[in-house]
């Protein structure tokens, strides 16, 4: 096969799987206010966004320049040069999404795209320049510096304005609805709806529509020229809609908004984000059809044709690109987890916050200094205006409007409503001053900002997400850096030949074999964990009965992971105490979960139940001491096996036998106990823990005698006394539990 055909027809192959990966990205963008206030049911958010997705992709307009000369001089390379920057930055855009979407954070399709462009065009500009012996300073020509710094200064000034009206937009519509908005629906419902329906429809016009190759004649330039009269009517049409549906059909006004701004805006994004994925590819495919019709050789016929021509894409790529981008959010697990993230950033309910950032310095001292700054600010708001706003905030009325649980929405349709129209004022703007922005960043901060101005970030949670806004930020400037150093790499292995560039397929292609083998397999465990919780959540079953279930669940599962500790040992099994720690370490990190969800399902509990609290909590502090002593145990044998001790005795062996013989006898005891409806029978787990007891006391005091005679080293001393130690230390917590369950349903 002929070079320049391999690469171009790989180029196409990227196209469908920079599709794939991008879209799991930036699906956030426009399923987010859908999805976290819960408007309607999931299939009915997607159907809706996979529609106008679709249909924008109709309307997309040509490939925006950054695909073809923003970003570097096309005039200055030969076509092979290009077809080898094009390649290379479709390759790094797929690692780079496949990257952020494992992590589960959202980034911009459109700086990686420019910074992809700056790094190959940089180092195959370079190359290029030395094969025909140019002078470093001329290197420079094969680069648009003036409109590489013009959008990446726009983008990122783009984050400030979004965050800040966020915040300034959100505390005045609060103030006006308040969080038990439902009385006030009635008289600002349809206003509020109808100016948000112009506010999208005019977003659709400017960013959507406008430009397009479809939508062309006397009429749009007509529609333009009358655009404020248009929208006055669209207003008032609009306003007096979304009143009749509420008077005649109780329909609630914001659904209309949060719906139409998410078909809006999944509409704009397919018809103008859409060329961040197929646009290099599409100019690559003309560039290639340009080139064979000119009869000059790849490495002397320059691309005159990008730098002076405008590249359209072909109508039936736009509907095949739309179709594979709408089946990529039904179907993209990635895609749920990136959207996860943001919502987790921003929910209303600062107590399930699930914590996945860890808190760090920079982030307590941003709060630290958010609340002095947030306390000068106070001093200078009106005293009306402030009672107005913290009517809005009372415990009681926040509680009443914020429900809890797996099916709880993160936030409410007000706020929806603000972060879609907000979102599509500021793009449309931007859009119709032609300021480059990221859809991604300007979509993200705005929900932070409203989100900040619903006081979501309380002081229980406020710096574990601050430190999730700053790991999303701060991944936003390490896309441009991974984006630029990888797209380089790859275009000097590129430049290397046809050899080197099979190498690099096939090196990219293990890579997301790999990492997509690696991100089932944490969802798989994320499924588990998620499973054990909703055990917590079962509406049939009171709290207690809830808890009870859940505490069984974790005995059964130490008591499996101790047996196989035991026969790993015997066995000299490495592996499988290797794997068996990893889970316990997991089990470990679900418990803390499992504190916290257990001190708010308690909270369903009436005043009387204080006796069924505080079992629910000591039980649950209980599970956790045994998986600790479990830790240990599993640590150290496999330390031991792993480092190649000297094997264990056969009489010790045979004792291991008969420790785990009794062990599992006793787990078993237990939770068949537990589970009776009458509750443990104590006084029959005492006479079986006395005999263990014993058991494990006599063969402790025989190997300190052996320890003492120095008859084995103090590597199998420390190993043989850690497993009676710990072994002691389960089958006391475990008898606690029982005790504990046992005195109060006895």
């Amino acid at each position: 096969m002929d070079y320049m055909l391999f690469i171009i027809a790989t180029l196409l192959v990227l196209a469908i799987a920079d599709l794939i990966v991008g879209v799991s990205n930036d699906a956030v963008n426009f399923l987010n206010s859908a999805l976290g206030s819960k408007v309607t049911t999931y299939r009915n958010i997607i159907i809706i966004a996979a529609m106008g997705i679709i249909l924008g992709s109709f309307f997309s307009s040509g490939m925006m320049e950054i695909a073809r000369k923003g970003i570097f001089q096309p005039q200055h390379f030969t076509f092979d040069k290009v077809m080898w920057i094009f390649l290379a930055v479709m390759l790094a855009d797929i690692v780079l999404f496949d990257i952020f979407n494992s992590l589960g954070l959202p980034t911009s399709t459109t700086v990686s795209i420019v910074f992809e462009l700056l790094g190959a065009s940089l180092i195959v500009g370079f190359l290029f320049a030395a094969e025909k012996g140019e002078a470093i300073g001329e290197v420079m020509k094969y680069i648009n510096a003036e409109s590489t710094f013009s959008i990446v200064s726009g983008i990122f000034l783009s984050i400030i304005i979004a965050f800040a009206a966020g915040v300034l937009v959100q505390f005045v519509v609060r103030s006006a609805f308040s969080f038990q908005y439902e009385k006030r629906l009635k008289s600002l419902g349809a206003p509020f709806s109808g100016m948000g329906i112009t506010v999208i429809v005019y977003f659709l016009l400017i960013k959507g529509l406008k430009g397009t190759t479809l939508l062309q004649g006397g009429w749009v330039d007509t529609l333009y020229d009358n655009i404020a009269l248009v929208l006055v009517a669209i207003l008032l049409i609009a306003t007096a809609i979304c009143l009749w549906l509420q008077k005649q059909y109780r329909v609630n006004p914001l659904k209309i908004v949060v719906l139409a701004g998410t078909f809006s805006l999944a509409m704009a994004f397919a018809g103008n984000d859409l060329v961040n994925f197929i646009g290099v590819p599409i100019s690559g495919l003309l560039a290639y059809r340009n080139w064979l019709d000119s009869g000059v050789a790849a490495d002397a016929f320059y691309q005159d044709y990008l730098a002076t021509s405008d590249v359209l894409a072909p109508n039936y790529m736009l509907l095949i690109a739309g179709v594979v981008m709408a089946l990529t959010i039904w179907l993209s697990a990635k895609a749920k987890k990136v959207s996860n993230t943001e919502i987790n950033l921003v929910k209303q309910d600062e107590e399930g916050s699930d914590d996945r950032f860890k808190p760090n310095n920079v982030s307590r001292r941003v709060v630290k200094t958010a609340m002095l700054l947030g306390n000068v600010i106070y001093m200078f708001i009106p005293r009306n205006v402030k009672r107005r706003y913290n009517l809005s905030f009372e415990k009681d009325k926040l509680a009443k409007a914020t429900r809890v649980g797996e099916d709880a929405p993160a936030f409410d349709l007000v706020r929806a409503g603000t972060n879609l129209v907000l979102a599509s004022i500021l793009i449309a703007w931007a859009t119709s001053q032609k300021l480059p922005l990221s859809t991604t960043y300007v979509t993200f901060m705005v929900a932070m900002g409203t989100s900040l101005a619903d006081k979501a970030w309380g002081r229980e949670s406020a710096v574990y997400r601050v430190a999730g806004v700053l790991s999303v930020v701060g991944g936003w400037f390490v896309t441009a850096l991974i984006a630029f150093s990888v797209a380089g790499v790859f275009a000097l292995v590129i430049y290397q030949g046809m050899l080197a560039t099979v190498l690099l397929l096939g090196g990219v292609l293990v890579y997301i074999i790999i990492s997509n083998i690696k991100f089932a397999q944490k969802e798989n465990k994320s499924k588990t964990e998620k499973s054990r919780l909703s055990l917590l959540e079962e509406p049939d079953l009171d709290v207690y009965i809830r808890s009870k279930k859940v505490l069984v669940t974790m005995i059964i599962e130490i008591s499996q992971h101790y047996n196989t500790i035991l026969n790993g040992i015997r066995k000299g099994d490495a592996s499988a105490i290797r794997k068996t720690d990893r889970e316990v370490l997991d089990l470990i990190n679900y418990t803390y979960k499992l504190k916290r969800n257990s001190l708010r399902a308690i909270r369903q509990l009436g005043a009387a139940d204080r006796r069924s609290a505080e079992v629910i909590v000591y039980g649950a502090d209980l599970i956790q001491d045994m998986l600790q002593s479990t830790k240990f145990l599993s640590a150290e044998s496999h330390q031991y096996l792993e480092n190649l001790h000297a094997p264990l005795a056969n009489g010790f062996i045979d004792t291991l036998e008969g420790l785990g013989a009794k062990m599992d006898n006793f787990f078993t005891l237990a939770i068949n106990e537990l589970n009776e409806e009458d509750g443990p029978n104590v006084p029959s787990l005492r006479r079986t823990r006395n005999q263990i007891r014993t058991f494990i006391n006599t063969n402790l005091g025989n190997e300190l005698d052996n320890i003492r005679r120095k008859n084995i080293g103090s590597k199998q001393a420390l190993l043989q006394t850690s497993i009676f130690l710990q072994s002691r230390d389960i089958q006391a917590v475990l008898f606690r539990v029982c005790k504990i369950y046992g005195k109060f349903e006895n």
